[in-house]
């Protein structure tokens, strides 16, 4: 169950039930009712009675120093008492990422954290820099607005980015996320056949547009990520290959 608990940034609720939406899994809102509080408390006991087993509660964001957004936070925190409780920061902050998360952790000590808009090559500094201030740890890395951009946080991996030895390790589990043993099986015996053609080649785009933000992936190739540091890759980079096959007649 998602609970919507951002009563202050327009469009909020309906985001999260977008969201929810494309999951498959039920948004608790209350629209209207302004205490966000009252409204995790009641998601709850609304999780109790329907069956559910896990509960994520979203909350607004709030910067350190607004002492009455902090003092609302404590107040939920105490009223629901979770089992886990993670921070989300922007990694594009850079420094006052890690002060801010200082901050949140004296009041909630909390669990973990999520680094969101991270890339390796740039501001992978952010999460070693947390991880000793807070003693806490990162436990998930978003790259982008998909959920698939959302990844486990793996140290030596990121440690690798930085260093600019790529990330061969996740580049294999997102292409294994995307290609089957028996479909490679099959594109392999194409190949060697001579047989591949323009509608092969096709999904193979689809695949590989699957798997992410192009310039993420190429960055995982060891030594790649320095020399697109200044390059601007389109996602759409493909769009033209595809309207070409497309145009072709069969």
């Amino acid at each position: 169950l998602l609970v919507a608990c951002d009563v202050y940034r327009p469009a909020a609720i309906n985001q999260l039930q977008v969201l929810g939406e494309q999951l498959g899994i039920e948004v608790y809102a209350e629209v209207g009712n302004q205490d966000p509080v009252s409204i995790a408390v009641n998601a709850v006991k609304h999780a109790k009675s329907n069956g559910y087993n896990t509960v994520i509660v979203d909350t607004a964001g709030r910067l350190a120093v607004d002492e009455a957004m902090m003092d609302e936070i404590g107040r939920i925190h105490k009223a629901v008492a979770p089992q886990e409780t993670l921070f989300v920061v922007d990694a594009m902050t850079g420094q006052d990422a890690v002060n801010t998360a200082k901050a949140f952790n004296d009041v909630l000590d909390f669990e973990g954290v999520i680094l969101t808009k991270l890339d390796g090559d740039t501001r992978g500094g952010a999460a070693l820099t947390i991880k000793s201030v807070v003693n806490k740890p990162i436990k998930f890395i978003g790259t982008g607005e998909k959920m698939e951009a959302l990844d486990v946080f793996y140290p030596d991996r990121m440690a690798d980015r930085i260093l600019g030895m790529g990330d061969v390790v996740s580049l294999v589990e997102k292409a294994q996320e995307q290609f089957d043993e028996e479909s490679a099986r099959k594109m392999s015996k194409k190949i060697s056949q001579d047989a591949f053609g323009f509608d092969d080649f096709m999904e193979q785009i689809q695949q590989i547009k699957k798997m992410g933000n192009m310039k993420d992936l190429m960055g995982m190739i060891p030594g790649m990520g320095k020399a697109l540091k200044d390059v601007d890759i389109d996602d759409d980079a493909f769009k033209h290959i595809e309207a070409m096959i497309n145009s072709m007649t069969p």
